[in-house]
């Protein structure tokens, strides 16, 4: 199959998948080794902000991904958005890797907060064959007063069996931010500000030559050396 051909069905797919109005539109990113594909009104997507895609990373920074709670009042945002990442010719996924950032501030004993984000991962040509991990964070969330910095991450390895001859995968992310407080006067504020949610980046590797070429090649060095030796 062509890169045309499949880049092709990829994006009637990805039309068939979000099921969005006529006025919508599925923006492509390149990469060096693959490319990326996202629907810009997907309902979850305008949270994370406009996508970059920087060799084979896609990522965004977002200014409005953010819980705030005082006196009492909780808060919690989440957002949900999907990439869909198609390899170029000659090389084979390896490995997905996706990290959050952000800051929190506590200032009360009974302010508190909390990030989960769950990663799926699956085949664009046949949803079934997915896996799903939450990322780990970084924070444990408990520093008082000042500004302080959080991260999370997970990464999924596709060199497994069930990823081989997978072209396109399907990279959806959830991603939830909670705050909380129980008595007036306190404060509790977390933001996500680096997100695809967070950075998203695609390992791949070159695929390897059939068997067939490599004796080949090996038949050919084989014999040009023969005949310089005869010489």
């Amino acid at each position: 199959m062509s890169a045309q051909t499949l880049i092709g069905r990829v994006l009637a797919a990805a039309v068939l998948l979000f099921a969005v109005p006529a006025y919508s539109a599925v923006i492509m990113l390149p990469g060096n080794t693959v490319n990326f594909f996202y629907d810009d009104n997907q309902p979850g997507m305008a949270a994370y902000g406009t996508l970059t895609a920087v060799n084979d990373s896609i990522f965004a920074t977002p200014t409005g991904f953010r819980a705030e709670s005082a006196d009492g009042i909780n808060d919690m945002f989440s957002a949900l958005g999907t990439v869909i990442v198609v390899l170029k010719s000659g090389y084979k996924f390896e490995s997905v890797t996706v990290a959050q950032q952000g800051d929190y501030q506590l200032d009360g004993v009974g302010a508190a907060v909390t990030s989960s984000a769950i990663l799926d991962v699956s085949d664009t040509a046949v949803p079934t064959t997915t896996v799903s991990t939450a990322l780990g964070s970084t924070s444990d969330f408990t520093i008082q007063g000042s500004l302080t910095s959080w991260s999370s991450d997970a990464t999924v390895d596709l060199s497994t069996a069930m990823w081989n001859g997978v072209g396109s995968i399907d990279l959806t992310l959830d991603s939830m931010l909670d705050a909380s407080t129980l008595n007036q006067g306190e404060l509790a504020f977390i933001q996500n500000k680096l997100v695809g949610s967070g950075l998203m980046t695609v390992v791949t590797v070159p695929l390897p030559l059939p068997a067939g070429l490599w004796l080949f090649v090996s038949g050919f060095v084989m014999l040009f050396s023969s005949c310089r030796r005869r010489k």
